[in-house]
């Protein structure tokens, strides 16, 4: 039985607090971390499918007070036992859109992970928080993890929004008074040499110039065509902070780490930005405290076959370590609606 008295008429038991896994924030242990108990562990799939459906307002009240669940020692062996699983919570997918990394369709609502090659960054990130819409929940399933490191580090976004505006006051205060921008240079097919190479055919899911001017012109973004049939595209101004409104938290909803790092590691900054709408950017010594705020706040765990990670976008940034030697097989399902739940 589980020591959470949430979860306590659940088949469950809750991880006590790992400090290799977990880290705990005014009180609470982060990310939540749920096992199923002696007696359920052998049950199969399609039970723990029936058992979301039955327990979904219980599942989502923990999603909100903890912000991520872990799912480990579940038989959720294949991405199909994974697909089947996160569809069990009746959410509306959301489609593959305007993201800047590339991904693979594997099975059903189910998409490879960034495929970004063994090496390069992935910086700390709410899913798509540099476009009007973006998912609500995710959903990350680890069919292979890495022989080491790749591992998928989680943040609170409201814990990084506390720190900073000790840190840097007048940094946030500016950010919530003016929002951002954020610049892109989308390849004419994809490059998943870069942790942005989405191409624009597949940014916005066309095979047309004139379907994808349409596309952008929806978003509100400013954009042009570049030399080699490159599209650039600049976002309209977007909120940098945000109230979740269900808490009433600030969290630190933006892609300042994001483009940052990855044009520090580039060193291509003709490709990829972020700017004050009248066109400032953010001091190297800015972004030096970030991340230096992000390492203190991240939370790492181990993965393992099968596990399954929820996340709240709205609450919670990912990112993705470094690994060296392949293989590594991590994919994700995103949802947008929540069909009156949560």
């Amino acid at each position: 039985m589980s020591r959470d008295s949430e979860v306590t008429d659940l088949p469950l038991e809750v991880k006590s607090v790992n400090t290799k896994e977990q880290k705990v924030f005014d009180g609470i242990s982060f990310p939540l971390i749920l096992s199923p108990s002696d007696t359920f562990r052998h049950k199969e799939p399609l039970f723990w499918n029936d058992w979301v459906k039955k327990n979904i307002n219980a599942i989502e009240n923990l999603l909100l007070k903890y912000g991520a669940i872990l799912f480990r020692g579940f038989p959720f062996d294949t991405p199909k036992d994974f697909d089947e699983f996160a569809k069990a919570y009746d959410y509306n997918p959301f489609h593959n859109v305007y993201g800047l990394g590339v991904r693979s369709s594997v099975v059903g609502n189910v998409f490879t992970a960034n495929e970004l090659p063994p090496g390069g960054k992935i910086p700390f990130h709410h899913e798509m928080a540099h476009v009007k819409d973006h998912p609500l929940v995710l959903f990350f399933y680890c069919d292979l993890p890495a022989k080491e490191g790749g591992n998928t580090p989680l943040v609170l976004s409201n814990v990084v929004y506390r720190k900073m505006v000790e840190r840097e006051p007048e940094f946030v205060n500016r950010l919530e008074k003016e929002g951002l921008r954020y610049m892109r240079v989308a390849p004419d097919g994809n490059d998943p040499k870069t942790s942005y190479g989405r191409g624009w055919q597949s940014t916005f899911f066309v095979s047309s110039k004139e379907e994808a001017e349409r596309k952008a012109k929806e978003q509100g973004y400013d954009f042009e065509w570049l030399e080699g049939g490159s599209m650039k595209t600049l976002t309209d101004t977007l909120p940098a902070i945000r109230v979740d409104k269900r808490t009433g938290k600030k969290m630190w909803f933006n892609s300042v780490f994001t483009y940052a790092v990855v044009m520090q590691h580039d060193r291509n900054y003709d490709t990829i930005g972020v700017i004050f709408p009248n066109g400032d950017t953010i001091s190297d010594e800015t972004l030096e405290v970030l991340k230096e705020v992000m390492d203190e706040a991240k939370v790492t765990f181990q993965w393992q076959h099968t596990d399954v990670v929820m996340i709240d976008n709205r609450a919670v940034q990912h990112s993705r370590e470094d690994f060296f030697v392949p293989p590594r097989r991590i994919m994700v399902s995103l949802f947008k609606d929540h069909q009156g739940h949560i």
